[in-house]
């Protein structure tokens, strides 16, 4: 996610900076499942990562958002949620809908 000149770090959301906090643990997550022979690793993250995605989409608008950087950023971190989700469902063997 690239956070534009227009929408610096100390103008995040505190929602959106612990979203953003929780997918940086991805790739450790995977090789702490890997290393520990442990695929729940995987799942516990995910599903942590929809609690606090959920906690962000409730406490943040994002397509009624009036500044355009911050928009593009909400609409760009939402996709990255969903691309996460999904990289770990197949991971785990889990198909995935197209729409929710």
């Amino acid at each position: 996610i690239n956070i534009s000149e227009d929408a610096k770090v100390s103008d995040l959301h505190s929602k959106e900076k612990e979203l953003i906090k929780q997918l940086q643990l991805f790739p450790e997550t995977i090789q702490l499942a890997a290393d520990n022979f442990s695929p729940a690793l995987i799942a516990n993250f995910t599903y942590d990562l929809v609690k606090e995605f959920n906690s962000f989409y409730q406490q943040v608008s994002i397509l009624g958002e009036v500044d355009e950087a911050k928009k593009v950023l909400r609409v760009q971190l939402s996709k990255k949620v969903a691309q996460v989700i999904q990289d770990a469902f197949k991971l785990l063997g889990v198909e995935v809908p197209e729409r929710m």
